[in-house]
C-alpha cells in the first residue's frame, strides 16, 4: 500500500510540475496589468532551435523511495516565443510571475494554489539543462521538490 501512495505521490508532482513550467504567457497576457510592460532582451539572443523536444525529467524528492524516482520522458513544442515547457496550461492553476531571459538561460517564478516554485533552463541550440525547485505542502508538512531536466530536439512540430 505505502508503495502505491509513493507511485500517486509521485505522479502528482510529476504532472503537478509540468503544468506548473507550463503556465502560459497568454494567460499572463490577459490578465489586467497597472504596471508598464516588461522589456525583455531580444528573441535572437538564446540559442534555441524551434521544434518538438524530448525532455527528461528526474525528480528528487526527501523520504520517496529510489525506485519511485526513475527519469519521465515527455515530448512538447518549444518555439521562441515560448521558451518555458508547457504540458497543459489549460488545467493550471497557476501562474507565471516572473521571467527573465539572460543570454541563453531562461528562469522563472510560478506561483500556484498550493505550492510555489521557480526553474532555469540553459539552450543550446538542440539541447538544454535545466532545474526546477517546487515548495509545497504535502499531509500538513512542507516540502522541497526539486527536479533535473534535460532536453533534445527530436524534430519539426507535428501539424495541427
Amino acid at each position: 500500500m505505502k508503495n502505491g501512495v509513493w507511485f500517486l505521490t509521485l505522479v502528482v508532482v510529476l504532472v503537478f510540475s509540468l503544468s506548473m513550467i507550463g503556465c502560459s504567457k497568454k494567460k499572463e497576457s490577459e490578465a489586467p496589468s497597472a504596471s508598464a510592460p516588461e522589456t525583455k532582451p531580444a528573441v535572437a539572443s538564446v540559442n534555441m532551435n524551434e521544434g518538438q523536444w524530448e525532455i527528461t525529467t528526474t525528480v528528487d524528492m526527501p523520504g520517496m523511495p529510489a525506485e519511485a524516482m526513475k527519469p519521465h520522458t515527455v515530448t512538447t513544442c518549444l518555439s521562441k516565443s515560448d521558451y518555458v515547457p508547457n504540458a497543459n496550461p489549460e488545467k493550471s492553476d497557476c501562474k507565471m510571475v516572473d521571467q527573465k531571459i539572460d543570454g541563453n538561460t531562461v528562469s522563472w517564478n510560478v506561483v500556484c494554489k498550493e505550492t510555489s516554485g521557480k526553474g532555469t533552463i540553459t539552450y543550446a541550440g538542440d539541447s538544454f539543462s535545466g532545474n526546477m525547485e517546487s515548495n509545497m505542502k504535502q499531509e500538513g508538512k512542507e516540502m522541497t521538490v526539486n527536479m533535473k531536466m534535460d532536453g533534445k530536439r527530436i524534430g519539426a512540430c507535428p501539424q495541427k
